[in-house]
């Protein structure tokens, strides 16, 4: 097998990957929210860490591949849509919601995490959730915005 064919494969194995881990987060969080509501808190953050380390391992895999590839533009240049504005703005405002999110994400988990050994439900509760449905409107948007550039990526739309 040609060496330009397996490092396409194995980037196209990374991006499917990376895809499944985005497209059910959404999920995944949604069904912490209701353990949550359960009043199952631990439950609820064992689930919501899983999540958040899972997807941030998958990230940093997709980053690396890209930097490894020669940026971003070296995995969609072959697509028919690279240069299209439509495609630079879907792509642009899908890393912007991303970052934006992990980041929220992040210090909503560092911060839970903290407090969970203090005291539940607490005052930081009303935050903990406004900030959470923050970051699950995010991940949704994320991953729809994921699942189109991986399709127009790959010429399958």
């Amino acid at each position: 097998m040609n060496f330009n064919i397996q490092i396409m494969n194995f980037s196209i194995f990374i991006m499917s990957t990376v895809l499944l881990l985005t497209l059910f987060s959404p999920f995944g969080i949604f069904y912490g929210i209701r353990i949550a509501r359960k009043k199952d808190f631990r439950t609820h953050k064992k689930i919501q860490n899983i999540i958040f380390y899972l997807c941030v391992f998958g990230v940093l895999a997709l980053e690396i591949l890209i930097r490894y590839s020669g940026g971003s533009g070296s995995l969609v240049s072959k697509s028919e849509y690279y240069g299209s504005d439509f495609f630079k703005y879907l792509l642009i405002s899908h890393i912007v919601i991303a970052v934006l999110s992990y980041l929220l994400w992040a210090v909503l988990i560092i911060i839970s995490n903290k407090r969970f050994k203090k005291s539940l439900p607490g005052r930081f509760s009303k935050s903990h959730k406004v900030f959470g449905y923050i970051i699950f409107i995010g991940l949704i948007y994320t991953a729809v915005t994921a699942l189109i550039i991986y399709l127009m990526t790959l010429n399958l739309i």
